[in-house]
């Protein structure tokens, strides 16, 4: 088999499209391939009308798949065709996106190696591309993703903030709770930042929403209060927050407790106690003496008892009045 067929066969490259040449630079490990195409008529990328060849955009190059140890690279004058509707149009080859300067074979395998690899910058050191090459990829893969993508009705979201690297950078992410999927990512933690996912969305999938489960953060709130019906309903906060501000209300109670019994000359049965109040009566460390647990009398006890129950069977978080479910 000649060498030309062979990268034919390889590549998937059929009529119009030919290999004419193939190059072989050992020195510095690289094969070049040289396509050119029959004489026909060509689509229109628009419209899809066929139209003859006008004339050749220059010489364009693509990184391809790898030929053992030496990199590949494609090299085509594409056609191009005058639209009587959109003018002078450059028609689509067969083995790339428009724009990209990799095959999709290639871009394939940039994106499997962006995934398995912990850093964008270890995948690029093993395809041998360029920081920007490499985001170049992601982007196209995204959209592509977003093209295919069906809208359809989401129950429950999630939404949360994640630094970007250093400084006080943050992205808004928003998340299908049920499918696992990233819906929407937006710069800030604004309350536009959110609110912009809600404008995308039809008026079906804005009821067919149940609940979105957030930290307390004010914008968020905001945004999910204005941007859907009867949005107040809807909020869920997690429970790591509410745990959280539960725990600091059970230690202020305590720490007012303590000082009043100190104030009143009497030893507190709260001292030494911190520790205690963050487990429940189940929970509590075998290791721990339930003698340390302080036994009050109803009005010595106060608020911490009762702050410290509900702690443990929280439904409704002070201050803010939204609801909330348990994990």
């Amino acid at each position: 088999m000649q060498d030309t067929k062979l990268f034919e066969t390889i590549l998937g490259i059929q009529m119009p499209w030919r290999i004419s040449r193939v190059a072989l630079d050992t020195t510095g490990e690289r094969v070049d391939l040289w396509v050119e195409h029959e004489d026909t008529r060509w689509p229109c990328p628009e419209c899809q009308q066929e139209l003859p060849c006008r004339d050749h955009a220059e010489e364009r190059v693509w990184r391809h798949l790898d030929t053992c140890q030496y990199q590949t690279f494609l090299h085509a004058r594409v056609p191009r065709v005058e639209c009587p509707t959109h003018g002078v149009r450059q028609v689509c080859v067969p083995w790339a996106e428009a724009r990209s300067r990799f095959t999709m074979l290639m871009e394939r395998l940039i994106i499997d190696l962006i995934q398995q690899c912990s850093t964008v910058i270890g995948a690029c050191r093993i395809a041998r591309i360029t920081w920007d090459e490499a985001w170049g990829v992601m982007s196209r893969a995204v959209a592509r993703g977003r093209a295919r993508k069906v809208a359809q009705p989401i129950p429950y979201i999630g939404v949360d903030e994640k630094a970007f690297r250093k400084g006080h950078r943050y992205h808004t992410i928003v998340c299908d709770l049920e499918r696992s999927t990233v819906e929407f990512v937006a710069e800030d933690r604004k309350t536009e930042s959110l609110a912009a996912y809600y404008q995308q969305l039809t008026d079906e999938q804005r009821i067919e929403l149940k609940a979105v489960a957030m930290d307390m953060r004010e914008p968020y709130i905001g945004a999910t209060r204005d941007g859907l019906p009867d949005g107040e309903q809807r909020i869920v906060f997690d429970r790591f927050h509410i745990m959280r501000e539960m725990t600091k209300a059970v230690d202020t109670v305590r720490k007012q407790e303590h000082r009043g019994f100190l104030r009143a000359g009497e030893d507190s049965p709260l001292t030494g106690t911190n520790y205690l109040w963050l487990f429940s009566d189940e929970r509590r460390p075998d290791r721990t003496p339930r003698r340390r647990r302080p036994k009050c009398s109803d009005q010595e006890e106060g608020r911490s008892v009762t702050v410290g129950r509900l702690r443990q069977s929280v439904a409704v978080v002070p201050g803010h009045h939204r609801r909330a479910v348990r994990s």
